[in-house]
């Protein structure tokens, strides 16, 4: 699994190896499991929030998927918990 920070939000995601070649323009890789620097889910609109849930999930086993409903609240406490 790769993981990937987009220059302009700061959104980190991690997406399966066979997948890595999508994330060049506008992408830098962020190894390790540092928190997305500058990430600021709270001004993302909720589509945009369930996107990002949905680029995670794409490649994990289903136990370690993250929840693609609930309220903005519930979708933004997701990620920063998986930024961690």
């Amino acid at each position: 699994m790769g993981r990937f920070r987009n220059v302009d939000t700061g959104v980190v995601i991690t997406v399966a190896d066979a997948k890595d070649e999508r994330y060049t323009t506008g992408w830098e890789s962020a190894t390790g499991d540092q928190p997305a620097a500058g990430a600021d889910y709270k001004s993302m609109k909720v589509a945009d929030l369930k996107a990002e849930v949905g680029r995670r999930n794409d490649g994990r086993d289903e136990a370690d998927q993250l929840a693609a409903d609930g309220k903005k609240a519930d979708l933004v406490a997701q990620l920063e918990t998986d930024d961690r």
